[in-house]
């Protein structure tokens, strides 16, 4: 299949890098994009190519990126015309997923989400979470590669979803260590916090600087609770608690 990747970041560089290792043409569109990202592309294999052009003759675009960018992504595509198959892969609330769905009148839409690492040979595994029309012809991109697919509905929003509620546990876990750790440092109890790392529930105070490592996905963590938040208010769930959440990465992500 011809692929076109929107963007070779940590997690889109590497699940290109897949298809491309599954036999796929993977295309990606270096302008405007940075140093890191032009090295992602090439250390993946994939092939640098014009907007027009790659749209032109895909088959199947993937959109992988910031979540905050998901959406201005596929109205692009959109309004180039694309028909094939569009996999939308941003952790995506149910009212920004229905604006890129409508942005893609020609496509056949497909909601996906990742969980899990980036998939480099690891031992975590990668989990592509997918759901829509196309759900399982997504899924067969993948095959026989280092990504497990997961055909998790039919409806258009299962898969994000299922991505949310797993993010909302494990990220939102992280986002209490960091208040955790930043309020031992204030009261000078940082030691007595890390020897409860040995407790069954606790493997989130193993790492005192775990604050400084995260401020470097704080700027993406960010915006990810800001759709967290509007997809349990969708659901008449508690979206404040995300949002309250969302205040720690916001103070992370200003002081790199």
């Amino acid at each position: 299949m011809r692929i076109v990747v929107f963007h070779p970041g940590a997690m889109g560089s590497q699940l290109a890098a897949q298809l491309v290792a599954g036999g796929h043409e993977v295309h990606w569109v270096p302008d405007g994009r940075s140093k890191a990202s032009v090295e992602r592309a090439e250390a993946a294999g994939l092939i640098g190519t014009p907007f027009a052009e790659a749209i032109e003759s895909a088959e199947v675009v993937l959109c992988s990126c910031a979540p905050q960018g998901a959406v201005e992504v596929a109205r692009q595509v959109g309004a180039a015309g694309f028909a094939g198959v569009y996999i939308e892969a941003n952790p995506l609330s149910p009212k920004s997923l229905d604006e890129a769905k409508d942005a893609l009148p020609q496509a056949t839409f497909t909601d996906a989400g990742v969980i899990g690492p980036p998939p480099t040979g690891g031992s975590s595994p990668t989990h592509l979470m997918l759901s829509g029309p196309a759900a399982q012809q997504a899924a067969d991109l993948w095959a026989g590669t280092a990504v497990t697919p997961m055909v998790v509905g039919e409806q258009v929003g299962a898969a994000s979803a299922a991505k949310s509620a797993y993010a909302l546990y494990n990220k939102g876990k992280a986002a209490l260590a960091v208040l955790a750790f930043d309020l031992a440092a204030k009261h000078g109890v940082t030691d007595a916090l890390t020897a409860q790392q040995i407790r069954p529930d606790a493997a989130s105070l193993k790492d005192p600087h775990l604050p400084e490592h995260l401020k470097a996905v704080a700027w993406r963590w960010g915006p990810e609770f800001d759709e967290l938040a509007d997809t349990l208010d969708a659901a008449n769930l508690e979206g404040n608690a995300a949002r309250a959440l969302r205040s720690v990465w916001t103070r992370l992500a200003a002081n790199p």
